[in-house]
Parts: structure tokens; C-alpha cells; sequence
């Protein structure tokens, strides 16, 4: 068989399966990536197919030709031909895969060869030896990737476990945050929601995720967090230092660290050992790859209670595309994964610049970067806001607010925290409701008495 026939066997087994009779398809969207198909046709038509699969757990050949129009319907139609292949799909996959990486490393071969004849100098043939070297290394690399996202194997029957989960006995249809407070003012996250924690820079977005998922872990439910600006053990550190209550700068610092200090380390660790959290440590994550692991991670810890992820300006989108759409897609992509895992999406975001150039420095929904489909997209909106960073001399310094500027289901409100340490921790709400209410004190301004003459 061609290349060609390959692709079109993988696409009519596609077009021809049932996701509940065969529940392993999810596991070739898994492994097998878009770009790995020679044909553009082929190409879209996979596109569109992982995608009405992983939004409405279907693949429809109706849906999908109505989705593409009608220069698809042809090839789409000489593909439905090959039923044959229906049985073999995940070997005609793997056999697409393989083919690509062929053609990836002729391409770079080619590329070599090319740049060796142009050479001049030892030097330069040495760089283009190097180059292919690392090149190939990177494309090994990249295919051991593709190979370890072979956990959504355990992606069979997922649909069946959730609303065996859902229909439980005492299950609820709420996440308690086991922040009380917010717990009161929202009645927990619905387990479809798309929840937005939004701040400017260094205001504490990934902190007050991180006490979101110590308190829902600390009530017994798994988290999954997206890390894209954080490495892991950058998230462990402030971990450990939160549950220790002491300065994660402190880590930075071990040989000044005081018995007291490795005493609340090893408290820390203690608190947090074994607790049902997952971190994904990657960046430039495709909306695409998100909802992948997160759904295959959700069949592998059935008690998986949120995801997580930091943060939402950070996801690879088409460059191609302007830019407010393709945030769009995400947001929604996001929303929809909420609704298909029956597990919240907490998604952190950046505010714009225009919140510091206004007297009252609180932020609004309107200050979220490409705001419209983000907002209309969360069912949940938290802004956060320190005075302080603003006004050293604040009433309302160590005080932090979590605005909740939008609850689809319920009223909006302002509760506080007490921000120390570099951490949320509880504080009286009415203390801190007054000092952030009460106004800075004016410092009197002495004027010289002026004669006229």
C-alpha cells in the first residue's frame, strides 16, 4: 500500500467506528498527531474528526462533511470505501506515524546534505554535522513524547465510569474549595464550570491556585495542574513552604535556615506526601493536548476533582488565526473539556495593562485580555487585588481580596485573605473588609504664608 492509501485506510476506519463500541479510538488520537498525515485533505478531515470526538464523544461522517463543505465529500467517501480497515485502525495508525517520522528525517537529512556541499570550511561542516545531529536527536525526542501519552489507554469506557461516579450514592454535584468563605458565597464549583483566576503579574494568581488545591486535595479530591510557567519542582518548593507556613524564599537560602525553618519543612513534606495531586510540567501545551491529558488522567484517578491550568495566555494557539478568536477557542475548548470530564477547569489569566493606568486600580472583567469570549466563556471569575502593591503605607497591607466579579449561578461578592509569607491564610473577614475600606492617611501638607506687599 502507498503513504497515500495508509492515510485514507485510517480515515474511513475513523469515519465508520463507534466511540462506545470501540473506545480505544481515543487512543489513536493520542498518539497520532495531526501533522503526521502526507495529505492536506487528510489532514483537515482528521482535524475535524479528534475534534467532534473529543467535544461530543461522536464521529459523525455527516457532522463532519457539513464541517468541512463540499470538496471533502469525494475523498471522504473513496475513505468509507476501505471498511476493511476498521478492524486494524490502531496498526494502520501506527503505520502513519512511522511514515511521517521517515519523511521528517529525509527532509532533515536533505537539508544536511545541502548545507555540507555549501560548506566552505571545516568549521561550517562541522556546524551542519552538529545541526543534523541535534536534529535528529530532537525528532527522537518528539517521538517519545507521542509514545508516553499512551496513558489514555486506560481511556475505555470513561464516558460509562463518570456517570456511574455521577449517579453515586452521596456524590454531590459541587466542589467545596474548603475555602469557607467562597464556599459560602458560590455554594462550591459546579462540576462543569470553567472558573478564572485573573490578577496582574506577581499579585499571587499560581499561589492562590496552589491553596485551591491544597485545601480541595486536603478534602480528599485529586487535582491536575497545567504547569506552562513553572517547573515542577518550582510548584513542590511553594507547596511545601505553604503547608510549612514559612517564605518560599527561604528555600533558596538552605544554609540560613534556622532548626525552626527545617522543622517546617519536614512538616510540609509530611502534609503533603501522598496527597492526589498531578503536575504536568510542559510548555507551548496545544487546547488539544490539554483536554487529551486531562480526560485520560480523569479514566486513570476516577477522583480526579479539578484541573488546573497556569496559565491561559500561555497555550500554543494558530498564529495564523487573529488573535482574540483563537482565545476564544481556547476558552470555549476549556469550558467544553469542564463539561465532558464533570470536573472544573481552574484556568489562571493575565489582566491587561490598562488596570494600572486608572486611580481605582481594582480590576474589572473588561481588564481580561481579549475579554468578550473569556467572559462569556466562565461561569466563574475571580479577580485578585493586594492594595499594597500599589500604596506602600496601605490600611490594607497583608490583605488580599478575591473579587468574584462573575457567578453565572449566584450573587458576586468580595472575600479576603490574609496574604504573609508570600501565602493565603485565613483572616476576619469584617477586619478586613474595614481596612480595606478605610483610606490611606494624608500626610499635612505645611504652606508658607505669603504677604502681598
Amino acid at each position: 500500500m502507498t503513504h497515500e492509501e495508509i492515510e485514507g485506510a485510517v480515515i474511513g476506519a475513523l469515519l465508520l467506528r463507534n466511540l462506545d463500541a470501540y473506545p480505544q479510538t481515543f487512543d489513536v488520537f493520542s498518539t497520532l498527531p495531526v501533522e503526521a498525515f502526507g495529505t492536506r485533505q487528510y489532514r483537515d478531515i482528521y482535524r475535524e474528526i479528534m475534534r467532534q470526538a473529543l467535544s461530543k464523544n461522536v464521529i459523525d461522517p455527516v457532522l463532519v462533511g457539513e464541517a468541512l463543505g463540499g470538496e471533502y465529500q469525494a475523498i471522504m467517501s473513496a475513505s468509507v470505501k476501505l471498511s476493511w480497515a476498521i478492524a486494524n485502525l490502531e496498526q494502520y495508525a501506527s503505520l502513519v506515524v512511522k511514515n511521517h517520522f521517515i519523511r521528517s528525517a529525509e527532509e532533515v537529512v536533505a537539508n544536511a546534505i545541502t548545507a555540507l556541499d555549501g560548506a566552505r570550511t571545516g568549521d561550517e561542516s562541522m556546524t551542519a554535522i552538529a545541526e543534523l545531529r541535534e536534529s535528529l536527536q530532537h525528532m527522537e525526542l518528539n517521538s517519545g513524547e507521542l509514545v508516553a501519552v499512551h496513558i489514555n489507554d486506560l481511556l475505555a469506557g470513561v464516558e460509562t465510569r463518570l456517570e456511574e461516579r455521577m449517579a453515586g450514592i452521596g456524590e454531590g454535584r459541587t466542589l467545596l474549595t474548603g475555602i469557607e468563605e467562597l464556599d459560602a458565597l458560590t455554594g462550591g464549583f459546579d462540576l462543569t464550570d470553567l472558573v478564572l483566576i485573573a490578577a496582574r503579574p506577581s499579585v499571587g494568581k499560581t499561589e492562590f491556585a496552589l491553596n485551591l488545591m491544597d485545601k480541595i486535595t486536603e478534602l480528599g479530591g485529586g487535582v491536575l495542574l497545567f504547569s506552562m510557567e513553572m517547573s515542577g519542582i518550582q510548584i513542590a518548593e511553594r507547596q511545601v513552604a505553604g503547608a510549612g507556613g514559612l517564605s518560599t524564599s527561604k528555600l533558596k537560602s538552605p544554609a540560613q535556615l534556622e532548626d525552626e525553618d527545617w522543622a517546617r519543612i519536614s512538616a510540609g513534606i509530611g502534609r503533603m506526601v501522598n496527597r492526589p495531586i498531578w503536575v504536568i510540567d510542559a510548555s507551548e501545551l496545544t487546547l488539544e493536548q490539554i483536554k487529551q491529558s486531562a480526560i485520560a488522567h480523569k479514566r486513570k484517578h476516577p477522583e480526579l476533582a479539578a484541573v488546573f491550568v497556569d496559565y491561559l495566555g500561555l497555550i500554543s494557539v494558530n498564529e495564523r488565526q487573529r488573535h482574540d478568536i483563537a482565545v476564544g477557542e481556547v476558552s470555549s475548548g476549556l469550558k467544553a473539556l469542564a463539561k465532558r470530564n464533570k470536573t472544573p477547569v481552574i484556568a489562571l489569566s493575565q489582566l491587561s495593562r490598562g488596570v494600572e493606568q486608572r486611580m481605582n486600580k481594582r480590576p474589572v472583567n473588561a481588564d481580561l485580555k481579549d475579554s468578550g469570549s473569556i467572559e462569556a466563556d466562565a461561569d466563574l471569575i475571580m479577580m485578585l487585588y493586594r492594595d499594597e502593591l500599589y500604596d506602600e503605607n496601605s490600611p490594607a497591607k497583608g490583605i488580599a481580596e478575591i473579587n468574584l466579579t462573575k457567578n453565572r449561578n449566584g450573587p458576586q461578592g468580595v472575600i479576603y485573605r490574609q496574604f504573609r509569607y508570600g501565602h493565603f491564610m485565613p483572616i476576619n473577614q469584617e477586619e478586613a473588609a474595614q481596612r480595606s475600606q478605610q483610606q490611606p492617611e494624608q500626610k499635612t501638607r505645611k504652606y508658607s504664608t505669603m504677604h502681598k506687599i
